[in-house]
C-alpha cells in the first residue's frame, strides 16, 4: 500500500516539529540548572516567598474592606440585595480561600 504524498509530507513536517520541540525542552532544563548553580534561583525563591508573605497578609484584609463596601452600597440602596449577596459570597470565599492557605501551608 502506498502512502498519499500530502500525508508522509505532513508526517515529515511532524517529525521535525517533534524533534524541535524536543532539543526545546532539553535546552530549556539546562539553562534551569545552569541558573540554579548560579544562584539565580534563590533570589527568585526569596522573592516569590516575600510577595507570598505579603498577599497572605494583604488578601483577608482587603476581603474584609471590600465586605464593607458592599454592606455599605446595600445600605445606601445603590446595589440590590441579589447582587449584594452574590459579591458578599464570592468575597467570604476568596477571603476563607486565602486564610485556609495560609493556615494549610505553614
Amino acid at each position: 500500500m502506498q502512502k498519499l504524498p500530502h500525508l508522509t509530507h505532513q508526517t515529515a513536517t511532524r517529525h521535525f516539529m517533534d524533534r524541535l520541540v524536543t532539543l526545546w525542552i532539553l535546552a530549556m532544563v539546562s539553562h534551569a540548572t545552569w541558573a540554579q548553580t548560579l544562584g539565580g534561583l534563590s533570589r527568585a525563591r526569596t522573592t516569590l516567598q516575600t510577595l507570598k508573605d505579603n498577599l497572605d497578609i494583604i488578601l483577608p484584609i482587603a476581603a474584609v474592606i471590600i465586605g464593607v463596601i458592599i454592606f455599605v452600597l446595600y445600605s445606601a440602596e445603590v446595589m440590590r440585595k441579589d447582587d449584594a449577596i452574590r459579591w458578599g459570597i464570592g468575597v467570604l470565599l476568596a477571603g476563607s480561600a486565602a486564610e485556609l492557605v495560609v493556615l494549610l501551608w505553614k
